[in-house]
């Protein structure tokens, strides 16, 4: 008989001891799940996205001739217009490859293109008189700036993947293509 009670206590006590981790772990489990919760906030997304260029250059107060198509590289295709109070772009794509031109009269450099990444060269290339600071393996371009006056702008071409630009034929192409834009000032 004594056994016996010795093995009730025992399993008495195990069930207590199970009981109070199960009560500490569900109030673990309650904070974990609040934290959960809480770290899955966003911040709003700042940018908007049309179809319609007048819309864009509203909100933006940016004058914006985008390229005319045959400026463009083979395949791509225009897909939205997104803006901030601050900024315009335009986005083209073929398959997985994406151009983005942006363009700004208060941001400039870095700050407008959002281009952190680092690249194995820097350099200029000059198109009619427009300077543009260019980012790439020096053969390829993925991240290009020009300034006129007050009006920057930023092309951006699958942007930290060396080997996957626009030759500097390309670019040039584009920044002619933009009819009133960077070179009609030339």
């Amino acid at each position: 008989m004594r056994d016996r009670n010795i093995v009730i206590a025992v399993l008495a006590g195990s069930m207590l001891a199970l009981a109070a981790c199960g009560s500490v772990n569900s109030a673990g489990t309650a904070s974990t799940e609040a934290a959960a919760v809480e770290s899955t906030v966003e911040i709003p997304n700042p940018w908007s996205e049309t179809a319609d260029l007048d819309e864009a250059e509203k909100a933006t107060g940016v004058d914006f001739d985008p390229p005319v198509e045959n400026s463009l590289p083979e395949g791509y295709e225009f897909v939205t217009y997104r803006y901030t109070d601050k900024l315009l772009e335009t986005v083209y794509k073929k398959g997985e490859d994406e151009i983005v031109i942006r363009i700004s009269t208060q941001l400039s450099g870095i700050e407008l293109n959002g281009d952190y990444n680092n690249y194995s060269k820097e350099w200029e290339e000059n198109f009619k008189g427009l300077t543009v600071k260019c980012k790439g393996d020096g053969t390829l371009i993925n991240c290009a700036n020009a300034d006129v006056e007050t009006t920057h702008f930023a092309v951006l071409i699958n942007p930290g993947q060396e080997g996957k630009g626009l030759t500097a034929d390309e670019l040039k192409s584009i920044f002619m293509g933009m009819q009133a834009g960077p070179l009609e000032t030339k």
